[in-house]
């Protein structure tokens, strides 16, 4: 699959929908958190600790993660809009599950079916939505519009569930949400049919693709892995703090808020070169986590809701969608690939921070694991922070259609005709 901002066609082109493909976005991640604020409950229930319910959060990585090493090749085979498609049904599978026999272990097995489908349309989802775009149009444009709509997906799930345990407390084994979810996939799926699809490389049958780190990538990949460890944090352990506090029944909404509030921060990324984006980002990160983790300890929501809202912004507003944007920058023909390297990254943050969290947490409390966290995470801003200074080229990208390899030998020969000389006078001046 390609991202040639310049492709020809050769006949006329259907038009296409962005706020139909970002409805079936918003759809497959909301589905991602649906049932995490009854992570704690179902472990308790079943007679399991904190390290049980984060082992069952991480399960979801466990299915996204052969996707985003191999499976980044599905879309070219089978088309981007049917892949979408197959993604959502499967979603609603992971759905139907928690809904006929909830217990931690289904909620295991829920989220693993969960991280294939949403792994698989986030590789193909920049790709797809470019499709939806006229030709030419910038990558932070398109950016922009995944990440707001799988920003709010993920945050809207958790909310609307907790949202259902506040209204009706005893029904929290099969809250309200998950029906009505069902209906929203539905007509998620009609919204897909009839869209654009994505140009397909040339993959010789094969499904197989590794993941791709284009040069000036790895960066955005170090910054998006430890921005969604805290996300991870908040939506696994925290409930576990929040409910020996007494406010059990507001972890759905600090998920909502560590994630949707990064929508309004998503404008700004837009204008933002990408490395500038995720430095603020990497600010903003390190100087929440300690409301996030104080709040917790002390049992003071008001600090983990504030927290919270911070994060999002420098979660999914500056770091997701201006990193996003910086890979999509540099991928050009890998955009499938690079997107799939992105988010490995991300979902390796989004995991194994949280599974050593919460063994900590039941080994040695719940003080000593959000502190050793919160070192971890200054620690890998700061080298993060040195790294994303280099400059990558992005001041040359604008609104223009990518170059042709014409275009590109055209340019080639002209700086050969004019010797070194001409290079090293332009950089003089």
């Amino acid at each position: 699959m390609t991202l040639d901002l310049n492709a020809a066609h050769t006949r006329p082109r259907r038009s296409g929908s962005p706020a139909r493909l970002a409805l079936a976005l918003l759809t497959v991640t909301t589905a991602a958190n649906l049932h995490t604020p009854l992570a704690a409950r179902l472990a308790a229930a079943d007679g399991h600790g904190t390290a049980m319910a984060g082992l069952a959060f991480a399960a979801y990585v466990g299915g996204a993660l052969p996707v985003l090493l191999a499976g980044s090749g599905l879309p070219d085979r089978l088309g981007a809009a049917r892949t979408a498609r197959l993604a959502l049904g499967l979603a609603i599978l992971a759905d139907l599950v928690m809904i006929l026999w909830p217990g931690i272990v289904t909620l295991g097995l829920s989220r693993a079916l969960l991280g294939i489908a949403v792994a698989t349309t986030s590789t193909l989802a920049p790709a797809l939505m470019t499709a939806q775009f006229p030709p030419g149009t910038d990558p932070r444009r398109i950016a922009a519009q995944v990440s707001v709509a799988t920003t709010f997906g993920f945050g809207f799930g958790a909310a609307a569930t907790a949202l259902c345990l506040l209204i009706d407390p005893l029904a929290w084994m099969r809250p309200l949400s998950g029906p009505a979810w069902i209906g929203l996939a539905c007509l998620a799926q009609a919204a897909l049919h009839g869209l654009p699809d994505a140009p397909r490389l040339a993959t010789n049958g094969t499904v197989f693709r590794r993941p791709a780190f284009p040069p000036g990538t790895l960066v955005f990949g170090g910054a998006i892995c430890i921005a969604w460890a805290v996300v991870g944090l908040v939506i696994a352990v925290l409930p576990a703090t929040l409910a020996r506090a007494g406010l059990g029944a507001h972890a759905g909404f600090a998920t909502f808020l560590v994630i949707v509030p990064g929508i309004l921060a998503v404008p700004a990324a837009r204008r933002m070169a990408p490395e500038r984006a995720i430095r603020r980002g990497l600010l903003v990160l390190v100087a929440s986590y300690p409301l996030i983790a104080w709040g917790a300890l002390s049992g003071s929501i008001a600090a983990v809701f504030a927290g919270t809202a911070m994060a999002a912004t420098a979660c999914y507003g500056l770091i997701h969608a201006g990193g996003l944007a910086g890979v999509l920058m540099r991928a050009g023909e890998a955009a499938t690939r690079a997107t799939a390297g992105f988010f490995l990254l991300a979902y390796t943050g989004f995991s194994l921070p949280v599974i050593l969290t919460g063994v900590v947490a039941d080994q040695w409390g719940q003080k000593t694991a959000l502190t050793g966290f919160g070192a971890v995470l200054g620690l890998a801003a700061l080298i993060l922070w040195r790294h994303s200074t280099i400059s990558t080229g992005h001041k040359d990208f604008l609104t223009r259609p990518a170059e042709t390899p014409d275009q590109n030998a055209d340019q080639q020969g002209q700086v050969r005709a004019q010797g070194p000389g001409a290079s090293g006078g332009q950089r003089a001046g």
